[in-house]
């Protein structure tokens, strides 16, 4: 059996994520898979899973969401089983069986007001095509797919969800994390709608209010932010309490999970999210979190967060206040967490992945 898989956003947030946690399992749960990995050859060879028997890796840069990624990779995938598609930006012109996963469908959303007619014709159409020509559609959440509904999508009977894992945190005991309260924190992307601008306007409240005495720490990449929002960058350089909020950038996974053990609090007020695996690494940590009450995060937090209007400044400012201030409440959260977390997992997510790998493999297309 030979099943190939685009790994061109292995080194991406969010889509590379989701690669880096599944290609590894798959690939040691079924040495009786020829696994061929088409990303960029250099970089993916200094991969643990690269030296594998059962793994061949073909050299593909190949830009995503361009012209040449339609004419030129169908002619690059080798001969095959099965093709996985990690995005919906399928090859439209590929023939042979694919199962696409399709992590969320923001570029249709009502939430994206950044998007040109283009942008939201483009992936209109791609989504379209994912769902018609694939034997089988993961998504990561029953909220993405009751958007595909909303949206009015083809084919749904062809989608299957499969929950994401969290990866590369270690559980750290609750009584550890009582005296640590050094920050608040935020972990994302930084993009208009993941909300900072109301994050950042709850602090600004809370702190004129002299209700809050610790900074605030965004993790993500800065630039975005300065070209996506520069007034509210320009408003924040000029407050008096600029220096109370620090953007780190990018950061490494073991940097990250110190970020999570020593923080206060995560806050994430997203008005949009496919899954959202930010709370769930928290969770991990033994960090409390604030998250919005939009989108899959009721879904994936369960009983294990405590939940705010992502649209109300106010109530977004109250509940950081809150869960800063009830030691009992941070106790409960930080228990719950770690019962939640124990039904996300990248083996399962595997499992469930080979599971559909075979019954497309069987499925007459």
């Amino acid at each position: 059996m030979r099943l190939v898989i685009d790994a061109r956003m292995y080194y991406a947030s969010g889509i590379g994520t989701y690669l880096k946690n599944l290609i590894p399992i798959i690939i040691d749960k079924r040495p009786d898979i020829k696994f061929i990995i088409l990303g960029d050859k250099e970089k993916l060879q200094k991969t643990g899973w690269a030296d594998k028997k059962n793994v061949d890796i073909i050299d593909c840069n190949i830009p995503i969401y361009s012209i040449k990624e339609q004419l030129k990779l169908p002619g690059i995938i080798p001969p095959n089983n099965l093709f996985i598609s990690p995005h919906y930006n399928i090859p439209v012109f590929y023939s042979g069986k694919m199962i696409c996963i399709i992590h969320d469908i923001f570029h249709l959303s009502d939430e994206n007001k950044q998007r040109t007619i283009f942008q939201y014709l483009y992936a209109r159409f791609m989504f379209r095509q994912a769902l018609k020509k694939s034997i089988i559609v993961m998504t990561d959440s029953e909220f993405t797919y009751s958007e595909m509904r909303k949206y009015r999508l083809p084919c749904l009977d062809k989608v299957r969800v499969a929950y994401l894992g969290f990866g590369g945190h270690e559980i750290k005991p609750a009584e550890t994390n009582g005296q640590k309260k050094k920050y608040l924190l935020y972990v994302g992307n930084v993009k208009p709608h993941k909300n900072l601008k109301k994050l950042i306007d709850a602090y600004k409240q809370l702190h004129l209010q002299n209700k809050i005495n610790i900074p605030l720490r965004i993790v993500g990449e800065e630039n975005n932010f300065i070209t996506g929002m520069p007034e509210l960058k320009k408003e924040i350089s000029e407050s008096s309490w600029s220096e109370s909020i620090k953007f780190t950038g990018w950061v490494d996974d073991d940097e990250l999970r110190n970020q999570y053990e020593n923080a206060a609090a995560l806050v994430l007020p997203s008005l949009y999210e496919g899954f959202g695996l930010p709370p769930l690494e928290a969770m991990a940590c033994g960090c409390p979190c604030v998250v919005s009450n939009a989108a899959s995060l009721p879904e994936i937090c369960g009983d294990a967060a405590l939940y705010c209007n992502p649209y109300d400044v106010s109530d977004i400012a109250e509940k950081i206040y809150t869960i800063l201030e009830d030691k009992q409440l941070q106790a409960e959260l930080i228990s719950k967490g770690y019962e939640r977390i124990k039904l996300f997992n990248w083996e399962k997510t595997a499992k469930i992945f080979l599971f559909n790998v075979e019954k497309a493999i069987i499925t007459k297309q």
